[in-house]
C-alpha cells in the first residue's frame, strides 16, 4: 500500500473521468513488496518513457498483458521487496523476468518472482530455515 498526505502533493488536476495526483513523495509499506513498471506510452497526450509504482501482482500481469493508455509496450518491471521477503536487512529492487501464480485458491493469491539474476520470492512469508 502507499500513502501519502495532501501536504506531499506536488498538484491535483482533474482529467476527463478523475482526478490526477502528482507526488512529491511517497510512503511504501515496510512489509509489502511493490513493482515499479517501466516502459513507453502517453502521457498528457504526448508519447515518451512511462514509470508507474504498483502494490499488487495483478495490476503488473494486467499492465504487461493487456496495457492500458500509458502504456503501449513494457521495457522492463522491477520488484521492490521487503526485508522478509529478500531475508535481507533492506529493501532491495531487482528486475523481473517472471512471475508466477502458484496458488489462486486462498483469500490472498500466492504469487513467485523470479528476479533476472535466478531468484526467486514468493508473496508470503515463509519460515526462516536456519
Amino acid at each position: 500500500m502507499f500513502r501519502t498526505n495532501e501536504s506531499q502533493l506536488h498538484g491535483r488536476f482533474k482529467m476527463p473521468d478523475e482526478s490526477l495526483l502528482l507526488w512529491k513523495s511517497v510512503d511504501i509499506s515496510h512489509n509489502q513488496y511493490s513493482f515499479l513498471i517501466e516502459g513507453v506510452g502517453f502521457f498528457d497526450g504526448t508519447m515518451g518513457p512511462s514509470a508507474r509504482l504498483v502494490c499488487d501482482a495483478a495490476s503488473v500481469q494486467n499492465i504487461c498483458n493487456s496495457g492500458d493508455s500509458e502504456f503501449l509496450a513494457v521495457t522492463k518491471v522491477y520488484l521492490i521487496s521487503p526485508p522478509w521477503m529478500n531475508r535481507q536487512h533492506e529493501r532491495l529492487m531487482e528486475p523481473l523476468s517472471e512471475i508466477r501464480l502458484q496458488s489462486s485458491d486462498k483469500e490472498q493469491p500466492v504469487y513467485e518472482f523470479v528476479t533476472m539474476a535466478g531468484q526467486t520470492y514468493t508473496s508470503v512469508p515463509q519460515p526462516r530455515t536456519t
